[in-house]
């Protein structure tokens, strides 16, 4: 969980979480969304994949990432316990 809670504490990471909650994407259309080189959108993908908080499925030439929901849902679930 900690490694989840680092992961999003940076605000790319952040805002891509918040792009792939609406539709899966690929790394052009991140970068073009967030205007970060795609290196940056890369590593900051790579980041979150290790995390466990996203996942990715290969389409063509492109790589489309989404949220991974039950992580998602772990960690949204901890937090609540945190706050009550």
């Amino acid at each position: 969980m900690i490694d989840m809670l680092k992961a999003i504490a940076e605000e790319n990471r952040f805002q891509i979480i918040k792009l792939l909650s609406e539709k899966s994407l690929c790394v052009c259309e991140i970068e073009a969304k967030l205007k970060i080189p795609q290196n940056l959108v890369s590593h900051h993908l790579s980041v979150l994949k290790k995390a466990g908080l996203i996942e990715d499925c290969r389409c063509g030439k492109n790589n489309y990432y989404t949220l991974n929901k039950q992580s998602l849902n772990k960690l949204n679930k901890i937090l609540t316990k945190l706050g009550e």
